[in-house]
């Protein structure tokens, strides 16, 4: 599956935006270089326009606006979607984590969910006042899962603070089930899990936890707020979040290091 392929035009506006580029060009049955033409850039950038990887200027979709007779239609999209007019952050994330070559993860309060138990999950969820919605969103989070269960799955890398594994979710058990869990997956292929210890200070992660993913040779965040999550697709941005997962990585304990940490945190909830 190619970049643009795996981008939903349902979920964001600037996958709405990526995708009409692509539409409206091949309705009228032009070529990249010829649309690039259009706009004075580089049969490359039309490319990068329609996979997501680069977002155009006003200025362009002004010219194509003009030259396709389209009403403004690509004027008011790009208007929209710089206002961050976006319902769905997550949903679109997801996609992107399940066509992923390599995925970060750095989170400060409690376990990731592609690194979670289901009890661990259902308990989260409880916590947060959703009761009803426990079992079935467990469920979700295990599926999410699967993307480490293909043929060719991706690189994840896991950062986590001590408090992660000292933040009791649900019961002394959910958290022995869910050390458990993390030494497992520290001896999987692909897999790293290093643990940022409390004598590490205040670091950058302390602004929130992150997510950072490659899919088809971009990269793509994915910042968690209080009330939403907040997709980053513009290069620049996502970026400077991997940076940011170095700075905090160059903190963490070696590999080894962090298992014995998760084991000797594990003896306390037997």
């Amino acid at each position: 599956m190619s970049v643009r392929e795996s981008i939903d035009p349902n979920s964001s506006l600037w996958a709405w935006l990526a995708f009409d580029l692509w539409f409206y060009r091949t309705q009228r049955g032009l070529s990249l270089a010829q649309t690039a033409k259009i706009v004075h850039v580089t049969r490359a950038t039309v490319s990068n326009w329609e996979a997501g990887r680069l977002r155009p200027r006003d200025t362009h979709l002004k010219h194509l606006d003009r030259a396709w007779d389209t009403g403004g239609h690509f004027e008011r999209l790009y208007m929209y979607a710089t206002k961050g007019h976006n319902p769905d952050w997550r949903k679109q994330y997801v996609q992107y984590e399940a066509a992923a070559e390599v995925i970060k993860m750095y989170h400060g309060k409690s376990v990731p969910v592609l690194a979670q138990t289901e009890a661990y999950a259902q308990a989260i969820v409880k916590a947060a006042g959703r009761t009803a919605d426990a079992e079935s969103e467990a469920k979700s989070r295990m599926k999410r899962q699967g993307v480490l269960k293909r043929r060719n799955p991706p690189y994840l890398w896991l950062l986590l603070d001590q408090e992660v594994l000292e933040n009791v979710v649900g019961d002394h058990g959910v958290m022995a089930g869910q050390m458990r869990f993390l030494l497992e997956l520290a001896e999987v292929d692909r897999v790293c899990v290093r643990v940022v210890p409390r004598t590490a200070g205040w670091h950058p992660g302390h602004d929130g936890h992150f997510q950072v993913t490659t899919v088809g040779g971009k990269g793509v965040s994915y910042a968690v707020a209080q009330l939403a999550g907040r997709l980053i697709d513009a290069g620049d941005e996502s970026a400077i979040l991997e940076v940011r997962f170095d700075e905090i990585g160059a903190l963490a304990l070696p590999r080894e290091d962090s298992k014995a940490l998760i084991k000797e945190i594990l003896r306390r909830y037997e």
